[in-house]
């Protein structure tokens, strides 16, 4: 069989939702269909290294400044001599740098990625919303992974419906326990946990205030809030809980490599995101049995269904969060049916073996329309 070479583009190789699911698609990719080559923008990152374990040719191109026309004729000349058959870009900088060479080397199929929509109550900037639909007009396709980001682009900035596909992320489930067994949940104390970088996007001063109402209203007072994450707001945060008056509640993990680990040391997952496309920590959570609270935004309520999985609150309402939070961590037997829905629902719905199913179909679908 005549494999199908696909050149990935992405802006970087850091420790983030986007690159890792570019990881999961080109480990697991068919190879006896397809020959997957990565072109990063920038240099290094933790991604770089497990991507060169795969025996997969990846290709880095240093970043000096964001706008360079050197990184520009070095993708063209890339192109020109690999002659892939399929191009396919993650997030905004690689989905300009990357169609324009490949629009002007004439790859057969291009692909882009949109892997998260503007903030809530903020729209992309004009610059970029007239570059995405510059592009948008000579790519073959565009693959979001959430129906909300699918929904955006086809009714907010009119693309083309035929062209935008939504293909969910996927995790390896089997990365994740199935059963909370540790000997931590066995006692009384209760660990209420998020996961993610500590910016403005996820919104951990919800997460405070959220712990804080929880805290007053519960009876059982040995409860620890676990924040696995680093980032630029973390000491504004840990200033936030001492104002508060629960800073010896709260623990701030740093950046962590045993994320399986330390979900089986909670109880109960929260996500405060002001944002998001399709979280890659709540699919852990839920792979680990861990009931749900997320906000209403993004992709979170694709993956957690009300009152099933867990539930969805309104952004900005630690009340509301707190509420639910409260529910959970007083009805251990509500709490292990949500875990055990969500495990199942990530096994049936967004494993990374499905991910790449539905990649391949997408590529199959353009490819056949191309011959």
């Amino acid at each position: 069989m005549n494999r199908k070479k696909i050149i990935y583009i992405i802006g970087g190789l850091s420790k983030g939702g986007a690159e890792r699911q570019l990881y999961e698609l080109v480990k697991s990719i068919n190879r006896d269909k397809f020959d997957p080559v990565v072109i990063s923008l920038s240099e290094g990152g933790y991604w770089s290294k497990e991507i060169q374990k795969l025996n997969i040719q990846l290709i880095e191109i240093p970043r000096k400044k964001n706008k360079e026309f050197k990184r520009l004729f070095k993708l063209i000349k890339l192109l020109k001599s690999m002659k892939p058959d399929i191009v396919h870009t993650y997030m905004f900088s690689a989905n300009s740098y990357g169609r324009i060479a490949a629009i002007l080397t004439r790859v057969p199929i291009i692909i882009a990625s949109e892997r998260s929509l503007p903030e809530i109550g903020k729209d992309k900037s004009r610059y970029q919303i007239s570059i995405d639909k510059l592009f948008a007009s000579f790519s073959h396709g565009i693959i979001c992974n959430s129906y909300v980001a699918n929904k955006i682009l086809i009714t907010k900035y009119s693309f083309d419906t035929k062209k935008v596909f939504t293909v969910h992320n996927g995790i390896d489930v089997g990365l994740f326990f199935r059963e909370n067994s540790k000997n931590q949940k066995k006692l009384a104390r209760k660990v209420v946990g998020t996961i993610g970088r500590i910016d403005a996007l996820k919104n951990h001063k919800l997460l405070l205030d959220m712990a804080k109402n929880v805290l007053d209203k519960s009876n059982n007072k040995d409860i620890k809030f676990l924040i696995v994450g680093e980032g630029p707001l973390r000491n504004e945060l840990e200033r936030h809980s001492q104002h508060l008056g629960i800073k010896n509640k709260i623990v701030f993990t740093g950046e962590r490599n045993d994320i399986p680990d330390l979900l089986q040391m909670m109880d109960v997952f929260v996500l405060t995101s002001n944002w998001e496309g399709l979280s890659n920590a709540i699919m852990e959570a839920m792979a680990s049995s861990l009931p749900c609270v997320a906000t209403d935004v993004g992709g979170n309520s694709e993956l957690v269904l009300d009152g099933e999985t867990g539930y969805i609150v309104s952004p900005n309402d630690p009340g509301a969060a707190a509420q639910k939070v409260l529910y959970l961590i007083n009805d251990r037997l509500l709490a292990k049916e949500m875990g055990v829905k969500g495990r199942k629902r990530i096994e049936e719905s967004f494993s990374a073996i499905k991910m790449i199913k539905n990649t391949e179909e997408v590529y199959d679908k353009l490819l056949i329309g191309r011959s």
